[in-house]
């Protein structure tokens, strides 16, 4: 049989019915719909019939299968421990493609939903959204809990590796972001000294690692009924998710004054300590990104203005 190669994944409706009879016997497609977003795969809510129900299909290039497979892994060992992620139904290499068949979670996208909310709505989504959080890094972390290129095994090594981060990013900044050198180096001067000295009290979890109201859905309450996209997750620090998190409210939502109610949600207190973590934890991840746009994403250069504007704003402040 002659090989078939796709450069990008495509939706073919004969053969993804194909696969599809191989969950659901009988079942017929009948319409689908793309979901926005998907830079590493296309994702697709599809309406079938026999059974009369709508169930997500991800197709995804065939060298990333290392990447699906852990993602749905983690999928299927977090539903075990009552975490709201999709069943993953099927995972199976068809005509070039990885097609990964899984649950439709209902709700709304809580970055929607967080856009359209009131204040009072908005406080419970955050407060949800942590609490999923904990609950995630309060499990036990499974040995394909691994990222695709940093496996961490101890807090020496996530320190030797988080110092790393920061010398590089330093470097970069010096370079190319002159302006912020001097306010930056000083802040990861003052988040390093913290860090070492809070070795003994590092929460070594299983991190999302891109955890935002993007990739988690919620109902009509602000609840949290589904979590999505393990592709990047790893094991570390758990102030370091939501130090991420922090970022993602900030560059999204442009006001960070709710963070305190994510905060809130995942834990009653944070110690002075902790509260320095998280916010060196963000400014790394802030500079991460800015970096690796500036190197491999020229198109996305309107998001470093927006860094800036963040900067900015956390320097006058």
């Amino acid at each position: 049989m002659k090989k078939v190669k796709f450069r990008k994944p495509a939706f073919n409706k004969e053969r993804i019915q194909r696969v599809t009879r191989k969950v659901f016997k009988n079942s017929k497609i009948i319409s689908y719909k793309k979901l926005e977003g998907g830079l590493v795969h296309s994702t697709f809510i599809v309406k079938i019939l026999n059974p009369s129900k709508e169930i997500v299909i991800r197709l995804s290039k065939r060298k990333n299968i290392g990447r699906v497979t852990k993602n749905n892994q983690i999928m299927n060992y977090l539903q075990e421990h009552k975490i709201p992620v999709p069943i993953i139904y099927l995972q199976e290499i068809y005509y070039g493609q990885l097609i990964t068949i899984m649950e439709l979670i209902e709700g709304k996208n809580a970055n929607k939903s967080y856009n359209k909310a009131g204040e009072k709505k908005r406080k419970v989504i955050l407060r949800e959204a942590g609490k999923t959080l904990h609950k995630i890094h309060s499990l036990k972390t499974p040995i394909f809990w691994v990222h695709n290129k940093h496996e961490i095994r101890n807090k020496i090594e996530w320190i030797k590796w988080t110092n790393e981060r920061i010398r590089k990013y330093l470097l970069f900044v010096k370079r190319f972001l002159p302006k912020y050198y001097d306010f930056l180096k000083k802040e990861f001067e003052d988040f390093q000294r913290i860090l070492i000295s809070q070795k003994s009290k590092i929460r070594l979890v299983p991190l999302h690692w891109d955890y935002h109201l993007a990739n988690m859905n919620v109902d009509s309450k602000g609840k949290v009924i589904g979590v999505f996209d393990f592709d990047n997750c790893m094991k570390g620090h758990d102030l370091a998710d939501i130090g991420q998190t922090k970022y993602w409210l900030w560059f999204r939502m442009k006001n960070i004054s709710n963070f305190k109610y994510f905060l809130v949600g995942y834990k009653k207190n944070f110690t002075r300590n902790e509260l320095s973590l998280i916010q060196g934890y963000f400014l790394l991840h802030l500079v991460a990104v800015t970096r690796t746009i500036w190197k491999r994403q020229p198109r996305l250069t309107w998001i470093i203005e927006e860094h800036k504007k963040i900067l900015d704003d956390f320097i006058t402040h």
